[in-house]
């Protein structure tokens, strides 16, 4: 890019040292191309539009939009996937129109792509997949998402548009939740999410044996309870072969 050799020579012509003026250089591109794709955002997205809106198929907005979107995926990509899951990132995506809370940890901040939909809450984790706009009858359409205080989203997890995630909730890994679920606050999993059930009194870290031996000391309806961490609870039976 030219803006580089520019910031180079300058530098040198200041009196700057070879290797300082081209690592400032670098630096100071990539600042540039980060108020550029700022400004990109700004002038063809604006504000305000992706929060709960929509527009036809092959339309100047839809253009637009994918338009500012393909600029942060490239012109963003080294400042972002260099302060990943830190909350170093977070100033580049609020500038951007997200909305996130104080110590968020996004782990793929360019997954934060629909902006203005983007809302979390403080002290989240959030390491999932970002499906904030969607393709319906040849419209695009782009609705915000709520992801409150204290809540998680673990990796593989795919979050769809307009859904609210209530706070202190945690969506384990490789779960989806759906277009305008309403989540309370709780543990989910699944595809769809739903919510982990509590284990039975007694029968959080046990497994229940049923034995058959050709052993004299042992009788055909013997059982046993061995222990076993998490939430396991198989019937097991082992039959004598004929």
């Amino acid at each position: 890019m030219i803006v580089f050799p520019i910031l180079y020579i300058c530098l040198l012509r200041l009196g700057g040292h070879p290797i300082a003026s081209a690592a400032i250089a670098l630096i100071l591109v990539e600042v540039n191309l980060i108020l550029f794709t700022l400004a990109i955002k700004k002038s063809l997205v604006g504000s305000k539009w992706g929060a709960d809106h929509s527009t036809p198929f092959w339309s100047w907005r839809h253009f637009a939009y994918f338009f500012a979107q393909d600029c942060f995926f490239v012109w963003c990509r080294s400042p972002l996937v260099l302060c990943a899951g830190t909350i170093l990132a977070n100033p580049i995506l609020r500038g951007m129109g997200c909305h996130i809370g104080h110590r968020t940890i996004v782990a793929r901040p360019l997954q934060c792509s629909d902006w203005n939909a983007v809302s979390f809450g403080n002290d989240c984790v959030i390491d999932g997949f970002l499906q904030f706009h969607s393709f319906e009858n040849m419209t695009l359409k782009v609705k915000r998402t709520h992801i409150q205080d204290g809540s998680t989203v673990a990796f593989g997890t795919t979050v769809m548009g307009g859904s609210v995630i209530g706070p202190d909730t945690t969506i384990l890994p490789l779960s989806l939740v759906l277009k305008e679920m309403i989540m309370t606050t709780a543990t989910y999993e699944g595809s769809p999410a739903q919510p982990v059930m509590a284990p039975l009194a007694g029968t959080e870290n046990s497994i229940r044996v049923d034995h058959v031996s050709e052993s004299p000391s042992v009788g055909d309806d013997d059982r046993a309870i061995l222990p076993l961490p998490g939430l396991v609870r198989l019937a097991v039976q082992v039959e004598e072969p004929p």
